[in-house]
């Protein structure tokens, strides 16, 4: 029997990209602004612009989500999400409230426990629904 060895080579997870000013702007100003952005734009010095009319023009490539976990990336989440989780949770009922709770991160579902249960099989649209509500509520 030969003996051969396996080099495994660990590859970096590349996050995204440290966004500069021009880039950051531009996020901003499309997430909250976006029929305004060249009007905007055009306020900035020219190099600036240049680049924050590039970034816009490449986000416009981007579904919702990645727009929406950029913003959070960049900017945070909201200030008030705890507030908006707890009233998410006391507002939903039956299955939607406990697929809610599961779908909550594991630090933010102990302020629940109210609510906690057994593992639950959701349907995939009822789980779908719960976490797109849990993370318009964060942001």
């Amino acid at each position: 029997m030969s003996s051969t060895s396996t080099r495994i080579e660990r590859r970096k997870h590349e996050g995204p990209r440290v966004l500069g000013f021009a880039e950051r702007v531009a996020l901003f100003i499309c997430a909250i602004h976006k029929q305004r952005a060249d009007e905007l734009f055009a306020g900035m010095a020219a190099p600036l612009q240049k680049k924050a009319t590039e970034f816009a023009s490449s986000m416009q490539q981007w579904d919702s989500g990645r727009r929406q976990a950029r913003l959070a990336h960049e900017f945070g989440v909201r200030p008030d999400a705890g507030e908006r989780l707890q009233q998410l949770v006391v507002r939903a009922d039956g299955e939607l409230r406990a697929a809610i709770v599961a779908s909550l991160p594991p630090v933010v579902r102990r302020q629940f426990p109210q609510f906690q249960g057994g593992v639950e099989s959701f349907p995939v649209a009822v789980r779908a629904v719960a976490a797109r509500l849990v993370k318009e509520a964060s942001r």
